[in-house]
């Protein structure tokens, strides 16, 4: 299957979330054939309607693979999975590789800085899901964020492709978009014990949440529903600059999103 075939499936021309489906972790990706869908890890969704709640979307700032995963899942829920991923998978583009020569021990290390393999891997099994389940073009979207996406910095290998990457209300769909669609309830989906979102994310829930979306965080650790937060105001909240000094240090990728090698040390040959 090809790039603009999967990306195709992820972002169907019938669905109005369609546009916010980043093409960027598609462009490198080629995946065998689909063969029969892939069975889902279990998730608590007892707290989400059958056939979808129309007015509540989810954003759910997952690690890796789960994220998709959890967005697979919701589609028997009646959910559109949306991946909002814009980190460049670098060298591990292709998740069927063998893990990377650089290792210690038993540990082989990505040579990216996030290693994207198993998210890549999900993108590709899920094309046998979202091909056998039909939504309606406008199912409620589920947003899916790699909660990973900053981190890896600190243990990379020397001279590792540095794909870390942050989301921006650009992103994302205006509050009036969304509400003009009917969506008048947020939930914010994690995997940690605190009910605040990453400071990324909040730029874009304290935005939605001002012009009168509710907000509610949901841990994917225990079984109990959603509850109401206050997104707590992150550093630089609508500074016209916040973009530009918020990517410092990352790095940029010619053909879209995060992601590109470190300079050589100077006097290097």
């Amino acid at each position: 299957m090809t790039p603009e075939e999967l990306y195709a499936l992820w972002a169907p021309q019938d669905s109005v979330w369609s546009p916010w489906v980043l093409p960027v972790p598609f462009a490198q990706l080629i995946c065998p054939e689909v063969g029969a869908p892939v069975e889902l890890p279990q998730f608590h969704s007892d707290w989400v309607p059958e056939g979808g709640a129309r007015d509540t979307a989810i954003v759910a700032d997952l690690p890796g693979a789960d994220t998709v995963y959890f967005g697979l899942a919701l589609l028997q829920k009646g959910y559109r999975p949306i991946p909002i991923i814009d980190g460049s998978p670098g060298p591990d583009a292709d998740p069927l590789l063998p893990p990377s020569p650089i290792a210690t021990g038993a540990q082989s290390k990505s040579r990216s800085v996030v290693d994207m393999r198993g998210l890549l891997l999900t993108l590709c099994q899920g094309a046998a899901r979202l091909r056998e389940v039909k939504l309606a073009s406008d199912a409620p979207p589920a947003f899916l964020l790699d909660s990973q996406r900053m981190a890896g910095g600190s243990t990379a290998i020397e001279g590792a492709f540095d794909n870390r990457w942050m989301v921006f209300p650009q992103d994302f769909p205006s509050s009036r978009f969304l509400q003009d669609r009917g969506i008048r309830r947020v939930i914010y989906v994690h995997d940690t014990f605190l009910n605040q979102p990453a400071e990324d994310l909040a730029h874009i829930l304290l935005r939605w949440q001002e012009d009168g979306i509710v907000i509610e965080s949901k841990s994917a650790r225990f079984g109990d529903g959603p509850v109401p937060i206050k997104v707590n105001r992150p550093s630089r909240f609508r500074a016209l600059w916040y973009r530009a000094l918020a990517v410092l240090g990352l790095r940029r990728n010619d053909a879209g999103g995060f992601g590109g090698y470190p300079p050589s040390p100077s006097g290097a040959g």
